[in-house]
């Protein structure tokens, strides 16, 4: 719940900083012969603006068509002022693209300038605290004066280092399509109950065998299921001490729920969903009206064709629940690595993405709310801020959940609760209850492995 007060105290309060920098500032001239020489020294390795010396940079994100196209428009922006520096894209869909990180990071073979998951920074972080380089080093590069510091604080700083930047800010959303909705007869109230999220869900399916309420892929896991549990108990899934924080009987209850959606035709079938595995917009489906909505984040907002009918609704809860389970967090986070030749000028472009207004205009909300007060402060006076990204993020504002701890966030959790809801769905268990006492074992003696391997 700190985290969400803090991110609410933020955002209402945001105004436009002052003394952002258009580059890296220059060294003041020495006095002394041996300061001169240590500056001209210090010169040859400076941001390109200073030797002009032309510097070469790799760039790699995931996204969908709007993300790729508005940050290509920012590399492009970039080179037309830094004709010295050079940006070469790399980039693609989500799916496997976790793996191909870890891959290169251990072959030591990774882009110079990363988008990550936040999540993922507590595993690499672990693997070696030396990955990414400390961006408070380039200060004179980048300024930092427009992000939230304890938004900063609470997500990109490991072991007193800051070494990621967030490139929005992203909250749990509820994201529907009214034509859908209109046809079936739903109706929501204020607040959404999961309860009548089924009811009302399945009116979809009745109403034409071929449309379904939800479109989602493996990620019901987390969206519905996780989600589900934590509002269930006020508890995370995994402690902070590698112990479960849910007992068998409670994950039998989530994952009846879940089981429930599917049987009852009110998600996607799961061979359906999972032809779009990590792209679910993809499915002709999505923006042929047949599908209704999905749980997913912010960011995702703008990945619809749904025009005036896209509307953001409150996350779905348990009546009464006292904790939202909406959580709040950074869009993705981007790094620098530790391999980076030219850290400079990768920062410089960092400035450019965050603090420039050319900018800040060609990425527009390709990554959710901007993170910066001035990045907000032009795209809402220019009218570029999704409508629906800004509805989720306020209503997450209102309420926000519990913050995720890291534990939970690790690959080899997420995998294994995964891998046992995906066989529930297939049938491959007599019963929910069946699962829940194969998952509460399979995670305990997981965590069991992994502190084990933590000490």
């Amino acid at each position: 719940m700190k985290r969400g007060k803090k991110l609410a105290v933020w955002m209402a309060g945001a105004v436009l900083a002052a003394g952002l920098l258009s580059g890296c500032q220059k060294q003041q001239e020495p006095k002394t012969d041996e300061a001169q020489g240590q500056v001209q020294e210090g010169a040859q390795q400076a941001a390109g603006e200073d030797s002009k010396e032309q510097v070469t940079l790799r760039f790699s994100w995931w996204g969908g068509d709007s993300r790729h196209e508005a940050t290509l428009a920012c590399i492009e922006a970039f080179e037309k002022e830094n004709p010295n520096i050079k940006i070469e894209a790399e980039y693609g869909g989500f799916d496997g693209y976790q793996d191909k990180m870890s891959a290169s990071l251990s072959g030591q073979t990774e882009a110079d300038i990363m988008q990550m998951d936040q999540p993922w920074m507590a595993t690499f972080m672990a693997q070696n605290p030396d990955f990414f380089v400390n961006i408070r080093d380039y200060e004179d590069c980048i300024s930092l004066d427009g992000f939230s510091e304890d938004f900063l604080e609470d997500f990109c700083v490991y072991s007193d280092k800051l070494v990621s930047l967030p490139t929005g800010t992203n909250a749990l959303n509820l994201l529907a399509n009214k034509a859908v909705m209109d046809k079936a007869g739903i109706t929501f109230s204020d607040v959404i109950t999961w309860d009548d999220f089924y009811e009302q869900g399945k009116k979809v399916n009745e109403t034409d065998p071929e449309s379904y309420f939800i479109n989602m892929d493996n990620g019901i896991a987390f969206y519905a299921t996780r989600i589900y549990l934590m509002q269930m108990t006020s508890r995370q899934l995994i402690n902070e001490d590698y112990t479960l924080g849910v007992t068998v009987d409670e994950l039998e209850e989530a994952f009846a729920y879940t089981k429930k959606l599917y049987d009852d035709k009110v998600i996607i079938p799961y061979e359906e969903s999972m032809i779009f595995k990590g792209a679910p917009q993809d499915n002709p489906k999505w923006n042929n009206d047949q599908l209704g909505c999905w749980l997913n984040w912010s960011s995702t907002a703008d990945q619809q064709q749904w025009e005036d009918n896209a509307v953001s609704l409150p996350y779905p809860r348990i009546e009464g629940a006292e904790n939202s389970g909406v959580l709040i967090r950074p869009a993705q986070v981007l790094v620098v690595s530790s391999n980076c030749e030219h850290p400079r000028e990768a920062m410089k472009f960092l400035d450019f993405m965050f603090n420039q207004e050319a900018g800040i205009l060609a990425l527009k909300d390709c990554r959710s709310i901007p993170p910066t007060e001035k990045g907000r402060q032009i795209l809402e006076e220019n009218g570029l801020i999704s409508s629906q990204a800004s509805q989720a993020v306020a209503l997450a504002v209102e309420d926000p959940g519990m913050p995720e701890l890291v534990v939970p966030n690790t690959t080899e959790v997420t995998d294994t609760f995964d891998a046992v809801i995906e066989k529930m769905i297939y049938g491959q268990y007599e019963s929910p209850r069946a699962a829940a006492e194969e998952a509460h074992k399979l995670m305990s003696d997981m965590l069991a492995t992994v502190k084990a391997d933590m000490e």
